[in-house]
């Protein structure tokens, strides 16, 4: 199987400024969904960078979407992305430039099914088998998402920045840039990161809409 993407986005385009938006959440409340809303920088109104990677780590419930250019040494591929995350189910789902869901990945207990724009359907036991038939290419799936929350994880700290958030991870081959955050409701969240791994392969995602808590 291979599902193919339009190329007319790059990498520049992913640096130009987003409409980025975040919700008013209660730092030690998540149970509420977050409602989107343009929050100005300030050290002010966010948490301090332990308490924020507390509060992150606790979280059950969460949503982010964005826009993604992954690059190889033979062609980049751009795509729209949302990410569902709650205890009992992952859904990954992949976009093209016309907004139509190319591939959908939902990940449970008893495994993971993929389902393409064409109707075709695949299982398999984990995300990283279904993701690499929609890519082409191997990605660490299950560390995405400590990758796009700005945590850690299995991963090891390079460097920081003057707010003690990650600059660079590494995670065995692969090594993540964080280039820029901003803050959402009380959380200071990444906005664009980019992975860089073997063999000249590069993710770039810019993560547009953070959702936190469970929707009603």
């Amino acid at each position: 199987m291979r599902l193919s993407f339009p190329t007319t986005l790059t990498f520049a385009a992913l640096t130009r400024p987003l409409q980025f938006g975040a919700g008013a959440i209660l730092a030690l409340t998540l149970s509420a969904c977050a409602t989107i809303s343009p929050v100005a920088p300030s050290h002010t109104n966010v948490l301090p960078t332990a308490e924020r990677n507390q509060v992150i780590s606790s979280l059950k419930y969460w949503r982010a979407s964005g826009e993604a250019v992954l690059s190889t040494p033979k062609q980049n591929e751009n795509f729209g992305f949302r990410w569902k995350q709650s205890p009992r189910l992952q859904e990954l789902s992949i976009y093209d430039p016309l907004g139509r869901t190319v591939a959908r990945i939902t990940v449970e207990a008893s495994g993971a099914h993929l389902e393409t724009i064409t109707g075709e359907h695949r299982q398999a036991r984990n995300l990283s088998t279904l993701l690499s038939m929609v890519l082409h290419v191997e990605l660490p799936a299950a560390e995405l998402p400590d990758w796009m929350l700005g945590l850690r994880g299995n991963t090891s700290t390079i460097s920081t920045n003057a707010l003690g958030l990650p600059n660079i991870l590494r995670s065995g081959p692969w090594q993540v840039h964080y280039l820029r955050y901003a803050p959402v409701g009380g959380l200071t969240m990444p906005k664009l990161l980019q992975a860089n791994g073997p063999d000249g392969i590069a993710l770039r995602m810019a993560i547009t809409q953070w959702q936190m808590g469970q929707a009603e």
